[in-house]
């Protein structure tokens, strides 16, 4: 496993804990009238609102957002995530290059990948931690293979028509 794929990985485990610890941590409020679960831990207020918007802080006649507000906005945008049934990811802009030229990509999964709205090298190369982190359950049997293929590296060398370079590193095309 070379550096970015490990750098990748750390990322990807790291945004998947964060995750996890975020879903506890909101599942878990609530409590009895002291705060805590038990009565035994001291209660912490939480700030009557969160930081205003733009508009709240030039005009005084718009109302700043509360948690409640920003967590319904979340709510409803990972509703429409879902109900897309695509990622929430950068579109690709232009024609759509052959993805089969990435190892471990085949006809099925540039079939899937392409119905997830994927269909360029560049697309690919410019992946966040984050975007592998969104594509990745889409994958269903193929889920980790962004990782534990080199997708990015190799969408980047074929992205700059790099072929030599891809060769030399994934071997032939």
């Amino acid at each position: 496993m070379d550096g970015q794929q490990l750098f990748f990985l750390i990322a990807v485990i790291i945004l998947v804990v964060m995750v996890i610890i975020w879903a506890l941590f909101r599942r878990g409020g609530g409590g009895d009238a002291t705060g805590g679960h038990d009565g035994h831990h001291d209660s912490i207020d939480a700030p009557p609102q969160i930081i205003p918007t733009m508009g709240a802080a030039l005009d005084p006649t718009v109302a700043p957002l509360s948690t409640a507000d920003v967590d319904a906005q979340i709510a409803a945008t990972a509703d429409e995530a879902v109900a897309s049934g695509k990622p929430r990811i950068a579109e690709a802009i232009g024609d759509p290059d052959d993805l089969r030229q990435i190892k471990g990509i085949g006809p099925k999964l540039n079939t899937m990948l392409g119905d997830l709205g994927i269909a360029r090298y560049d697309q690919i190369a410019a992946w966040t931690a984050a975007d592998v982190a969104e594509i990745d359950p889409y994958l269903g049997a193929f889920k980790g293979r962004i990782v534990r293929d080199n997708w990015i590296e190799q969408a980047g060398f074929l992205a700059r028509s790099d072929i030599a370079g891809f060769e030399a590193k994934f071997g032939k095309l």
